[in-house]
């Protein structure tokens, strides 16, 4: 009976996955993060039901596994329909993201697509410089450490530097519609591959598609090198970091296996969220750590054990509790909806006037950026989504404005279309 129901609300949660992601394009900010909740449900599920007819014994809980996931599934599916709720409310008729842009835009797009890749590279050399993982051997563990912090805390800029490499690769991604040349094309691509991997520190760090072919070898070097692993690379070893670094997300032993014991432990650790600290960090956590050294912590920082299978906890790490366990933890089913309606009426604006067809291109650079920085992010949840937003729609507006800066001339004589600057006689971008 167990497995019977588990199938149901499972099949119910992946269609309704599936309907956003059709509904709404995939390169909206919810189809995006719809497209990862779906994936990380789905391999969890069907690996699930392999282990089950196959590897029983590997199973936590048994069967238990199935009723264990029942009740989160059931949350996730009221989540969803709430976001689409507050969505259609400010948007009922979304219009899609693609949109046809003259030879003039496109160059437009790539002069701000190397002013990004600047910037962003920029960036990733201060935070190189801060961490000094300047050796091969500690250079992704020193990387990380500036990321998630260490036992001591965040350092006193946070992980805002660490962005850098996420801002290049977006850059040289605006730059690839443009490039008719298919050398130069493969090598900006390479570049992209190349910052991508060696630059960031997250395990894998690869999540878009193109990337998953280099990632399945790539993940297991670089978790012996995050674990400082100075010992051979044999082929058992890196056979053991790929499968390990892999099945802790796209696994039954994955993120949405924790995000489903997250769920289910809220009630019993209610005590440790009082005061909504989840909505008071989403609203407060874009302010700079370097302006105020007192900043408190993240609210998930040191919950493992309410996430992990084993219960493993770290002071210093910040767990993912999952878009819908963000929302749920500060009042169970009150604050769920109050927050993804409001933030789902919020996005269906921005959405609205920033992708329109009368929208100016600059609007949906910053927008696409929006999205593919994880504004709603199906693993951290809401706490990042207004960081998220004032970090790209700056990073991108400044691009802009240089740009415009730098090349002034062409724009008036007429090299980028005539709706590039604001303030003068032509109208905004």
């Amino acid at each position: 009976m167990d497995i019977l129901e588990f199938v149901v609300v499972s099949s119910c949660n992946l269609a309704l996955c599936y309907w956003v992601i059709k509904r709404q394009g995939i390169a909206s900010m919810e189809g995006f993060c719809a497209t990862f909740l779906g994936m990380a449900a789905l391999t969890d599920n069907l690996t699930l039901l392999y282990d089950y007819f196959f590897r029983t014994v590997t199973l936590p809980l048994g069967t238990g596994e199935f009723n264990f996931r029942v009740y989160p599934t059931i949350v996730h599916i009221v989540a969803v329909i709430v976001l689409m709720a507050g969505l259609f409310l400010a948007n009922p008729n979304p219009q899609p993201i693609g949109r046809d842009y003259s030879t003039g835009e496109l160059k437009f797009a790539a002069y701000t697509g190397v002013a990004l890749a600047i910037l962003g590279l920029t960036l990733t050399g201060f935070a190189i410089y801060i961490t000094g993982a300047f050796s091969g051997g500690r250079f992704f563990h020193d990387l990380d450490t500036f990321r998630r912090g260490s036992e001591g805390g965040p350092g006193p800029t946070g992980g805002f530097f660490y962005r850098g490499a996420d801002i290049a690769v977006f850059g040289m991604a605006l730059i690839l519609p443009s490039v008719r040349n298919k050398v130069r094309f493969f090598v900006i691509l390479l570049a992209m591959l190349f910052v991508s991997f060696f630059l960031r520190a997250n395990k894998g760090g690869f999540e878009t598609p193109i990337l998953w072919a280099i990632s399945v070898v790539g993940v297991g070097i670089k978790g012996q090198l995050l674990l400082l692993d100075t010992g051979p690379l044999t082929l058992d070893k890196a056979t053991q970091n790929i499968l390990g670094g892999i099945g802790t997300r796209w696994g039954d032993d994955g993120v949405f296996r924790g995000w489903c014991q997250f769920i289910n432990s809220v009630p019993q650790y209610q005590y440790l969220f009082e005061g909504y600290p989840i909505g008071v960090d989403a609203l407060t956590s874009w302010y700079p750590r370097a302006l105020n050294p007192n900043k408190k912590a993240q609210p998930m920082q040191g919950l493992g054990f309410m996430v992990h299978a084993d219960a493993h906890t770290y002071g210093y790490e910040t767990p993912s509790p999952g878009l819908v366990g963000s929302v749920y933890t500060d009042d169970g089913f009150y604050s769920l909806t109050a927050y993804l309606l409001i933030l789902g009426f919020l996005l269906g604006l921005l959405r609205r006037y920033a992708t329109g067809r009368r929208s100016a291109l600059q609007w949906h650079v910053s927008y696409l950026c929006f999205v593919l920085f994880q504004g709603l992010s199906a693993e951290s949840g809401i706490s990042g989504t207004l960081y998220m937003f004032i970090l790209t729609f700056t990073a991108t507006g400044l691009a802009h404005l240089a740009v415009i800066g730098l090349y002034a001339r062409k724009l008036h004589a007429g090299t980028f279309p005539t709706n590039s600057v604001p303030g003068s006689s032509l109208s905004p971008l």
